[in-house]
């Protein structure tokens, strides 16, 4: 009974694998052959505005931050008091 147990652990093992490599290697062919072409819409953009934007969204993120730890500071000292 354990030997058959064991093949049949093997054999299952190997199929999977087997199945991951040929799944595997189909859509990497398939994604290669059909990729699509961006450049028209990449080619438009300005990635200085969007840079500014991310900049101002950090910058709105870090002043947010500094007020909700400044406001635990300052409840912290007056339970404190």
């Amino acid at each position: 009974m354990k030997i058959l147990s064991s093949i049949k652990s093997k054999v299952l093992t190997s199929s999977v694998v087997a199945c991951s490599v040929i799944s595997g290697s189909a859509f990497a062919a398939d994604s290669t052959s059909n990729t699509p072409n961006l450049t028209q819409l990449t080619d438009s953009v300005d990635f200085a505005g969007v840079l500014t934007a991310i900049m101002a969204i950090a910058a709105s993120l870090i002043t947010l931050y500094a007020g909700y730890v400044g406001v635990r500071w300052v409840l912290r000292m007056v339970k404190g008091a």
